[in-house]
C-alpha cells in the first residue's frame, strides 16, 4: 500500500493549482525568508453597494445563512466548531456587530466569511483599518479544500455585500492578497473598483516594520499604533532610494 502524501506536500501541490508556478515560486522564496524576514502584498478593492451588484459565478446549488447578533451567537459558534476554525476572539466579533455568512451544500457546510463595521481590525504587524461611516470590510473568509474551484468565494462575497446594504452600508472595502489569482479573478469578474496596494515588509532581525502604499496615502484607508511602522511617504525614501 502506497504511503499517504505528508500534508505539507498536499499543500504545495493545491498552492501550485491554484495560483500558478509564478506566485508559488514567489510563496516559497518568502517562507525561505522567514527567519530574516517577512512580507505582504494587498490590493486594496472597494464595492459601491448603491450600484448593481454582479451575480456571483458558484458551479452548484449552495445555500447562503447570515449570523449576527446576539440572537445567533451560540448557532454562529456551532457551526464553526463544527468546522474546527472557531477564532479566539469569536465573541468579541459578535459583541461588535460583525456578520458571519456560512455557505451549504444541502447540510454541509462548506465556506465561511467575516464582515465588520467597526474601524480597528487590524492587516498584519500594527496595520489596521480606517472604516469611515456606512462601510463595512470583509475579512477571514474561508472555503474547504475539496470545493475549491468552484465560484464559491464569489457566492460569498454577494452574500455579505447583499446583507450589508440592507443594513444601510454603502461601500465594502477588502483586501485580496496579490499572490491570489483565483481571488484576484474573482475581483474583476465581479467589477471591484482597485483602491491601492499595500507591501508590508517585516525585518525580524531589526525588529523594523516598513509600508508602503501604491495607488493612493496609506493614512486613507490604514492607521498603525506601532512605532516602527512609518507612513508610505517615508517609506518611499528609505526603501526606495535607488529608484
Amino acid at each position: 500500500m502506497a504511503s499517504p502524501v505528508p500534508r505539507t506536500w498536499r499543500r504545495a501541490l493545491e498552492i501550485l493549482r491554484w495560483r500558478g508556478p509564478g506566485h508559488f515560486l514567489l510563496l516559497a522564496l518568502r517562507e525561505v525568508l522567514r527567519p530574516v524576514m517577512y512580507w505582504y502584498a494587498w490590493n486594496i478593492y472597494l464595492t459601491d453597494l448603491e450600484q448593481p451588484l454582479s451575480a456571483p459565478y458558484a458551479k452548484g446549488k449552495f445555500d447562503v445563512r447570515i449570523f449576527s447578533g446576539d440572537q445567533d451567537r451560540e448557532t454562529a459558534r456551532n457551526q464553526l466548531v463544527s468546522l474546527g476554525t472557531l477564532p479566539d476572539n469569536f465573541d468579541l466579533r459578535i459583541n461588535r456587530g460583525d456578520a458571519l455568512a456560512t455557505i451549504f451544500c444541502g447540510a454541509e457546510p462548506v465556506a465561511f466569511g467575516w464582515m465588520t463595521f467597526t474601524s480597528g481590525m487590524e492587516m498584519a504587524y500594527g496595520l489596521k483599518w480606517i472604516l469611515q461611516a456606512n462601510e463595512g470590510t470583509q475579512y477571514g473568509s474561508f472555503v474547504l479544500p475539496k470545493w475549491r474551484g468552484q465560484g464559491i468565494f464569489s457566492l460569498l462575497n454577494v452574500a455579505l455585500n447583499t446583507y450589508a446594504r440592507e443594513h444601510g452600508v454603502v461601500r465594502s472595502v477588502g483586501s485580496i492578497s496579490a499572490l491570489n489569482s483565483q481571488s484576484l479573478s474573482m475581483a474583476k469578474r465581479l467589477g471591484k473598483k482597485k483602491l491601492m496596494t499595500i507591501i508590508l515588509v517585516r525585518v525580524r532581525g531589526l525588529g523594523w516594520t516598513f509600508a508602503k502604499a501604491i495607488g493612493a496615502p496609506l493614512h486613507t484607508r490604514f492607521t498603525s499604533e506601532r512605532s516602527d511602522l512609518p507612513h508610505a511617504e517615508s517609506v518611499h525614501l528609505r526603501a526606495g532610494q535607488k529608484s
